[in-house]
């Protein structure tokens, strides 16, 4: 079998290393091209910084405006709570708290649930204390954010009855479509509907639409029979006026 002869080198290619050459071409590239590696690992590294930062910042920021989303509504349960027991000072002085922060809640932290949460919390302590003419705009503005089905149905009904309570001609009708509003978007047995037709119930007998009003009010007794002493006043009120 014949064997094949392999080409002779010549003395200069004898010289060289395939290995150096492409060490010392990997070398000038390196030397060239140094400035461009040191920028993008500068950038990659703050890139990874910037990130972190960010989660940070932002499990940060959703646990602060819970926590005072939390801490408000502890206080406005301790002061509903005085308020039951008579020690008005105490509960004044702490609804004005639980409203202070969770208004403050709303400003700092608008696109946070809580903070979203805590904005109809505050309209519902200033519900209690009549500040009606500064809950309404409050809450037209914050239901103008378009802050989901819920969160809206719930503005809307606290809307609804600081209306109802403001009592002028234009603020009853606004009450009564937006009852109307929220029971076509909630469930039919919920606590919202419940509530939703005892406004419309409400309002419909200040308009002195009585038969409408204990169409509404029965609609309410359907989903709960638990009659609190104003619906009972409601009741006795509507049967006279009826009888």
């Amino acid at each position: 079998m014949a064997h094949k002869t392999r080409k002779k080198l010549t003395k200069s290619e004898l010289k060289k290393d395939p290995v150096n050459d492409a060490l010392m071409n990997s070398m000038y590239f390196l030397q060239h091209h140094m400035k461009q590696f040191i920028m993008g690992g500068i950038a990659l590294v703050v890139a990874v910084l910037v990130v972190q930062s960010l989660s940070g910042n932002a499990d940060r920021q959703a646990n602060e405006s819970l926590a005072q989303y939390y801490l408000a509504g502890q206080m406005y349960s301790m002061g509903m709570e005085n308020l039951r027991y008579g020690d008005i000072e105490t509960s004044v002085g702490q609804l004005q708290g639980a409203q202070q922060i969770a208004r403050n809640n709303y400003r700092t932290y608008p696109g946070r649930e809580s903070g979203r949460r805590s904005a109809i919390l505050a309209a519902k302590i200033g519900i209690i204390f009549g500040m009606h003419s500064e809950v309404i705009p409050e809450l037209q503005d914050f239901i103008a954010t378009d802050p989901g089905t819920d969160l809206e149905n719930s503005a809307s009904l606290h809307l609804a009855i600081a209306l109802e309570n403001r009592g002028g001609a234009n603020d009853l009708l606004n009450a009564q479509a937006l009852y109307r509003g929220i029971l076509e978007n909630t469930p039919e047995h919920s606590q919202l509907a419940l509530e939703s037709y005892s406004g419309l119930s409400r309002v419909l007998f200040t308009l002195e639409d009585y038969e409408a009003s204990r169409e509404n009010l029965d609609a309410a007794l359907v989903i709960s029979e638990d009659t609190t002493d104003f619906v009972s006043y409601q009741i006795a009120r509507l049967d006279m006026v009826l009888n």
